[in-house]
């Protein structure tokens, strides 16, 4: 993405200037004498006015891009537990636009399910004008879309480690938490069959084993998509903005307490 290639090229271009304001002396050393120096933000180096000349162009062509509005956002979308307005509303996102990805590109795979963790969730998406700067905000990583087929047991698997924590973000399956393991556990409206396969959209990260999801190594089939997640939903952001609609999630119950 341009955005990215720039915000990193922005990143070497202070590291240069950085490095560019450290002056160096030449001294013949007859007593050595040092002092500890703090190295923090608090800590003051000059920047070289050049180099600074050379940066500032870059740094204004990267703000105007990150303040880019894509939507707007009826209410404050915050991550929780057992489910959440911004887990539904990026599961449900990732598993929309998986399945596109699917349509144009793997025909022959139909995800069920999506399954994003709360912790890949850095930040909530504000009530009102979403940016692109907002997304980075939300996932700064460079997660990219993994396509997996599971077993039903080993999808069990997944919705018991999701109980135990107390639920986690996902779309197209819905189950219950009592004493920490998953109760009548559905994908797609019925009951999950131990013996049927899925196929699930979720992250790089996730399929790795990531935060504690090792079940999904398991996989019998993995297909990584080479799309950023980011960009996944930057996109589709961006298209709610172009057809007038807005950014909105609600609870409904797929991840619930069970009595």
């Amino acid at each position: 993405m341009k955005i990215e290639r720039m915000r990193k090229f922005f990143l070497l271009l202070v590291l240069a200037s950085a490095l560019a304001s450290c002056q160096q002396h030449t001294a013949t050393v007859g007593q050595a004498q040092y002092q500890n120096i703090k190295l923090d933000s608090t800590l003051k180096v000059s920047a070289d006015p050049k180099i600074q000349a050379q940066i500032q162009p870059y740094r204004d062509s990267l703000e105007a891009q990150m303040s880019q509005k894509l939507c707007v956002a009826q209410e404050a979308l915050l991550a929780g537990r057992p489910e959440s307005l911004l887990g539904n509303f990026v599961s449900d996102l990732v598993l929309a636009e998986g399945k596109a990805i699917c349509q144009e590109k793997y025909p022959d795979v139909h995800p069920a399910v999506s399954y994003m963790n709360r912790g890949g969730f850095r930040a909530p998406i504000p009530k009102g004008e979403v940016t692109v700067k907002n997304i980075f905000e939300l996932m700064p990583f460079e997660n990219e879309v993994v396509l997996l087929k599971l077993k039903g047991s080993d999808l069990r698997r997944l919705m018991n480690h999701m109980a135990s924590r107390g639920g986690e973000g996902v779309a197209g399956m819905r189950f219950g938490i009592r004493k920490d393991k998953a109760i009548k556990c559905r994908v797609d409206g019925e009951p999950l069959d131990n013996d049927k396969t899925y196929w699930m959209v979720t992250s790089d990260y996730l399929a790795d084993g990531g935060d504690g999801s090792k079940t999904l190594s398991k996989n019998l089939q993995r297909i990584n998509t080479g799309v950023k997640l980011r960009d996944l939903i930057i996109a589709h952001m961006r298209k709610l903005g172009e057809e007038g609609k807005m950014a909105t999630a609600k609870l409904d119950g797929r991840i619930y307490h069970a009595k």
